[in-house]
């Protein structure tokens, strides 16, 4: 089973001056974990709604995935939470409203038992960064799955100029107890990381280039990957499909560079389609 622990954020989205589109179910662990249930892999999502529209939408869109969301927190005290993105060219503007939102409000107790039944944890840094409980419950469910002998894959997935010491310290420390890295370009570096020395911990380190395809890094070297061609529609979770396709194909017996080829195909099914999460990839994608 896999596990994932995270917020759960309705998205609107807009290029330039447009009307909004959506509501979208959306946030990056929630996206991971629609993306990697779509794709066969029996899929447990922790996180929090708030007892209203937006948390339907969240919901019905995680289902729609698979996903277990039996564990997934409705409050009555906090409202979903949103966040209104803007593109422009290649950047994007985010209006998030999620520090006082339901999405944070994920304690120790909702985890039960989960970290010591799953056989894979992975972890978006955002996670880290909204705000407590979450953020001490991401950690705790990591920590727990590790020692229960679960694989753990880390997406670093922060903007290091929103990060306080606080939480940098914590995606640093969560880095450090992952047997997958899946980090942007430059997220590490920003980081202050040391990619070679997780490396030399044992870590496969895959770094995503956008259109520059993929370099997945082991104690054997590194190999790279070329992206595959594709007309671009909606970027938003392209980087969270992909590590729902490294999962998917790693759980069913891919070593990391087959695994990185199957995230590169799911990726670009996903870009290829409006919303987050309203790709519905095929499991013919994890083997090529």
């Amino acid at each position: 089973m896999l596990l994932i622990v995270g917020e759960a954020i309705v998205a609107f989205h807009r290029t330039g001056r447009e009307h909004y589109t959506g509501p979208w179910p959306s946030g990056s662990p929630a996206i991971a974990a629609y993306v990697a249930g779509r794709l066969g892999v029996p899929t447990v999502f922790v996180g929090a709604v708030g007892r209203d529209d937006h948390g339907t939408v969240m919901a019905d869109g995680l289902a729609a995935g698979g996903v277990d969301i039996s564990h997934l927190v409705v409050s009555g005290k906090a409202p979903t939470a949103t966040a209104y993105i803007t593109y422009r060219g290649a950047a994007r503007e985010f209006d998030l409203r999620v520090s006082d939102s339901a999405a944070i409000q994920v304690a120790g107790p909702d985890l039960a038992d989960l970290p010591e039944r799953a056989g894979w944890l992975h972890l978006s840094g955002s996670a880290l960064i909204f705000g407590e409980p979450l953020a001490g419950t991401a950690l705790t469910a990591l920590h727990r799955a590790r020692a229960a002998g679960a694989r753990i894959s880390i997406d670093p997935n922060v903007r290091p100029e929103s990060l306080d010491r606080t939480a940098r310290e914590a995606v640093v420390e969560a880095l450090g107890l992952a047997h997958v890295v899946l980090a942007g370009e430059g997220e590490l570096a920003a980081l202050r990381v040391d990619a070679s020395a997780l490396v030399a911990d044992g870590a496969t380190v895959c770094t995503t280039f956008g259109a520059g395809g993929a370099t997945v890094t082991d104690e054997s070297g590194s190999v790279h990957i070329d992206a595959l061609p594709v007309e671009v529609v909606d970027t938003d979770g392209a980087g969270d499909a992909f590590a729902a396709g490294f999962i998917a194909a790693a759980l069913a017996g891919a070593d990391p560079v087959d695994a990185a080829r199957a995230g590169v195909r799911v990726a670009t099914e996903a870009i290829r389609t409006e919303g987050p999460m309203s790709v519905m990839p095929d499991r013919g994608l994890l083997a090529g």
